[in-house]
């Protein structure tokens, strides 16, 4: 019975998102009808009217920035914008996913270095010495290696 109560409500959050989008949809519609409806009025009134200085241009750029406007906030809340929202989201889950199992394992990797500047990093070589201090040393190629075993023989 449980089960059967959360598939309701989940039909029921589906069917909003639905209903939202596609009231959306008609509102935005509603916004380029009257929007292009209006202009062309206003328009031909200037057009027979004594004509002039054309004024209906007010009337239609500042209308259609916010006309742009609409049309923009459906596009990312529903159109392709959304879509590439949703895989630019998943795209950084992924990545925060995998940095938390590096961390897990061990593996530290600071998201803010850059990793270029590495190039220009001096490396160190350090030994623990038997009093568990770490010291500075040189390492040996394999020549010396083999050399210095030799010598200890």
């Amino acid at each position: 019975m449980e089960k059967r109560k959360n598939q309701t409500q989940l039909e029921i959050e589906i069917r909003r998102r639905v209903e939202a989008k596609y009231d959306e949809r008609n509102a935005l519609l509603i916004h380029l009808i009257s929007y292009a409806g209006v202009n062309i009025l206003v328009w031909l009134i200037w057009l027979f009217s004594s004509g002039g200085f054309p004024w209906p241009l007010f009337v239609s750029f500042f209308w259609g920035i916010g006309m742009a406007g609409h049309l923009l906030d459906y596009y990312n809340k529903h159109g392709g914008g959304a879509r590439k929202r949703e895989e630019r989201i998943q795209e950084e889950v992924l990545q925060q996913m995998r940095r938390l199992e590096e961390r897990e394992r061990g593996i530290y990797a600071d998201e803010n270095a850059d990793v270029y500047a590495l190039d220009d990093v001096e490396l160190r070589h350090v030994r623990l010495t038997d009093d568990g201090e770490l010291t500075d040393y040189q390492p040996m190629d394999e020549d010396d290696a083999q050399e210095q075993r030799r010598q200890e023989r």
